[in-house]
């Protein structure tokens, strides 16, 4: 199966975007991306949470009533960083509280780590469900193969997740690290042979993340990141 994600013609305004990231990220070395990864993962055909950038609290308000609420505030800075260990996320924001929220997320990075660029605000449907999938996969060198990959999953409130590492040496272990009937949505692309293609298709990525929240929902993807190799 992995050959033919290599050769195939799908997908194409995919790889053209993540052609130009490739391009962005030689020139500006700027370490990872996480809002390119979802416009990447977008264009590959995979179900991603409706989200919107703002960069005013005039903005917020509109967006947040076309995406509907309960939404999830994300600062969007300069670089990649675990954005819930400096107060920039803010989730499950109803209507009434998008006034404070916005404000705070903000406030909260500029305050802890004033040496970051701020360049607005991730706006994003939150979507509930009883699972949560975080899927990483790395490579130790550009290829395609060995990699390994890793999947936690979260059931319900469980703090403590089922992890499944390993490591993949061939086109036929793929499955291995995410079966492929386990992120089917019927209305989309296979989860599953996006993540793949997207992966197999370009080795510059050093680390792909993503996260997956599905049941009773259908799988959405609700957060990603890539990781290049230095060039």
């Amino acid at each position: 199966m992995w050959e033919d994600l290599l050769k195939t013609k799908e997908f194409e305004l995919g790889k053209r975007r993540m052609k130009e990231l490739l391009k962005r990220e030689e020139r500006e070395r700027a370490g990872g991306v996480n809002l390119e990864a979802l416009e990447v993962l977008k264009l590959y055909g995979l179900p991603i949470a409706s989200y919107a950038v703002v960069r005013s609290k005039d903005e917020v308000y509109q967006v947040a009533h076309e995406i509907g609420y309960p939404l999830v505030l994300k600062a969007i800075t300069s670089k990649v960083i675990h954005k819930g260990d400096v107060g920039a996320v803010a989730l499950g924001v109803r209507e009434e509280e998008v006034v404070r929220a916005y404000p705070a997320v903000l406030g909260e990075v500029a305050t802890r780590m004033p040496w970051l660029t701020l360049t607005g605000v991730l706006v994003q449907e939150m979507v509930e469900g009883k699972r949560k999938h975080e899927l990483r996969l790395e490579r130790d060198k550009k290829g395609s193969f060995p990699f390994r990959g890793i999947v936690r999953l979260f059931k319900g409130e469980r703090e403590v997740p089922e992890v499944r590492e390993v490591e993949v040496e061939s086109g036929e272990q793929l499955s291995l690290v995410v079966p492929m009937d386990m992120w089917e949505s019927p209305d989309e692309v296979p989860l599953s042979k996006g993540l793949w293609a997207v992966w197999l298709q370009h080795p510059q990525i050093k680390v792909l993340e993503v996260d997956v929240v599905s049941d009773p929902a259908p799988p959405t993807i609700v957060d990603a990141k890539f990781l290049f190799f230095e060039t």
